[in-house]
């Protein structure tokens, strides 16, 4: 049975030279809130994470939903390695300028009137434009979970073009090219230095989390979910502030040399 405190993997057993550590923003790093832009960004978070980093020698990524400018808003100033937007846009090295992921486009405009007027139907419903997907979130319309995501279904069905999807999130549905996701971009991480080579581990709380869990487990790695077990996870994290806590103990661990 899966302990939902901390990994049979204790803090001081990691080997920083050997591991690579993907980590998810929303539900994972930061705890949820009511609407993106209110997130908060815990103090010593930036700084827990800039020393993995240094520690991994570099083989850290946060790999998120959202867009790379937004995560680097958030986690001002600190750049890491990065994938945005599900990958569809990859940063490789800290001072080098993101690059489209293949298979990945911006949706076109006309797609996006129409997906925000459909979740703006809904009181409550946000629309969110992030470029390469769109977001409709509804965790202050809670009932309109159900009939939303049958009038996005509908919407895709009259009007996507291409190969789109409709994906779920924690009180969110996102529309987006399906062959960009968070595995294909671990994945793309682990063909370059300094991740090739490591073993990857992987923290993520949702469906989308799920392709992550799948590319480190056939690399014989190790995936953590946050909150709730989901499929091919080693363990589960109780929730947010337990994930900040346990990274914690692994920056306090001197690196090898």
């Amino acid at each position: 049975m899966m302990n939902s405190h901390f990994p049979k993997m204790a803090a001081d057993d990691l080997d920083f030279q050997r591991t690579a550590l993907f980590l998810d923003v929303d539900g994972t790093l930061l705890d949820i809130a009511a609407t993106p832009e209110r997130v908060v960004v815990p103090d010593g978070l930036v700084a827990t994470i800039a020393r993995l980093e240094q520690s991994l020698g570099g083989a850290l990524a946060i790999v998120t939903g959202r867009t790379l400018a937004d995560l680097d808003r958030l986690f001002l100033p600190l750049r890491t390695r990065a994938a945005g937007v599900h990958g569809a846009e990859i940063r490789f090295a800290p001072n080098e300028a993101a690059v489209e992921s293949d298979g990945a486009a911006p949706l076109p405009d006309s797609l996006w009137r129409a997906f925000a007027a459909t979740t703006l139907a809904f009181p409550g419903a946000l629309a969110e434009n992030k470029r390469y997907s769109f977001t409709a979130h509804y965790r202050a319309a809670p009932k309109a979970a159900a009939p939303l995501r049958a009038a996005l279904l509908s919407l895709l069905e009259r009007c996507a073009t291409g190969d789109l999807e409709l994906t779920d999130a924690l009180c969110a549905y996102e529309i987006k090219s399906s062959g960009v996701n968070k595995g294909a971009a671990v994945r793309r991480f682990l063909e370059r230095p300094p991740f090739v080579g490591r073993r990857p581990m992987f923290i993520g709380d949702d469906a989308s989390d799920e392709f992550g869990f799948r590319s480190v487990a056939d690399r014989r790695g190790l995936a953590f979910a946050v909150g709730a077990a989901r499929p091919q996870v080693d363990h589960v994290f109780a929730d947010p502030a337990t994930v900040r806590l346990w990274l914690e103990r692994l920056a306090a661990q001197p690196a090898a040399t």
